[in-house]
């Protein structure tokens, strides 16, 4: 369902355009957040493109509990602009925005951003805008944190470090061993912007964000292509700035694609999960209606015969439960026409 500007906190008193460059219109925005953000945690989608070594250009992220924020990496706010943000709650300027440079050693973009939108600006203030780092090199962080997170005893490391690079490793996955090769990717659990299925996120729900995924990691495999093809397939230098971005490039392209393996795998089991429940209810049910006996038939044909005859003012048919014993004593019709019929040849 669409949000409406006035569900969102817009501020009454602002003009719509022309005075600040802060200012943008919910109407500028709500197709891509209807169409193009998605509905999972961590979901982003890139409004206007950045420049390589300068920033990462206008972003939209999702973020828990159905809030968004729209991030403008390019923008240098006037003090118009910090005054419009003062008196407006979604509309945040944080000092050095547009300016400050990244704070990784080896990014040189802008590193802190304006929030020209957030849609619950009582929630904190996100780690996009306090971090001091580049969208990307945020985002290659949470990643690292959250992978770092694991639950303890989930993993046994061989403690030989000498083994060879090509031997298996041994791990526990919930109460199993399994040999994975050196070179196996391990997609544990859901990454950041993805969620397990569950009430009210099925398989239909799953399927658009898996191709909404799909479609960025097309995007940015396209892009770290083109950034190589401009180096005329000679690398660049170790530690350059050009080597930098194409390692963030790699990271962000991996990273997009294993939530689309999760997703995807997430609609499997989703789908399966369906598909088996729905399985057993029928089964269930086809039991119960063999278990219905004649007996139970014939009461309830009765039954609704005297409701009839009741409403109607008239006697209930004598025909419909004769026809009915009828039926389930056939074997016994039989006998009895077979033993007049040896009664008259006598």
């Amino acid at each position: 369902m669409a949000l409406e500007a006035n569900q969102l906190g817009m501020h009454p008193g602002l003009p719509v355009s022309g005075e600040t460059t802060v200012i943008l219109p919910f109407e500028e925005f709500s197709v891509d957040l209807e169409h193009n953000l998605g509905r999972a945690n961590g979901n982003c989608y890139q409004r206007r493109p950045g420049i390589p070594g300068g920033h990462d250009g206008q972003i939209m992220v999702r973020l828990k509990k159905k809030r968004f924020i729209v991030l403008d990496y390019s923008t240098i706010p006037t003090p118009a602009d910090i005054a419009v943000a003062q008196v407006t709650p979604h509309i945040r300027c944080p000092a050095g925005a547009g300016q400050q440079e990244c704070n990784s050693a080896t990014c040189t973009k802008v590193g802190v951003p304006v929030c020209l939108f957030d849609s619950e600006p009582d929630e904190p203030v996100s780690l996009y805008l306090r971090s001091g780092l580049c969208f990307t090199c945020q985002r290659l962080l949470n990643e690292k944190r959250r992978t770092q997170r694991k639950r303890k005893g989930d993993v046994n490391r061989p403690n030989n470090s000498d083994a060879s690079a090509t031997a298996q490793k041994r791990f526990r996955i919930s109460g199993e061993i399994l040999d994975l090769n050196p070179d196996a990717i391990i997609v544990n659990g859901p990454i950041e912007g993805t969620k397990h299925h569950g009430p009210g996120y099925e398989y239909t729900e799953i399927m658009p964000d898996v191709q909404h995924i799909l479609a960025e990691a097309s995007q940015e495999s396209e892009q770290l292509s083109a950034s190589l093809a401009a180096f005329n397939q000679h690398p660049p230098p170790l530690n350059s700035q050009e080597h930098a971005d194409i390692e963030a490039l790699y990271n962000k392209t991996f990273l997009t694609v294993s939530k689309g393996i999760f997703l995807l795998s997430q609609w499997k089991s989703s789908f399966d999960t369906i598909i088996a429940t729905a399985a057993v209810a029928e089964k269930a049910t086809e039991e119960a209606l063999d278990g219905t006996s004649i007996a139970d038939v014939v009461a309830s044909a009765a039954a609704v015969a005297a409701a009839q005859s009741a409403e109607t003012g008239e006697e209930a048919s004598p025909n419909m439960i004769p026809l009915l014993l009828a039926a389930d004593n056939k074997e016994d019709d039989s006998e009895l026409k077979e033993e007049h019929k040896n009664m008259v040849n006598v």
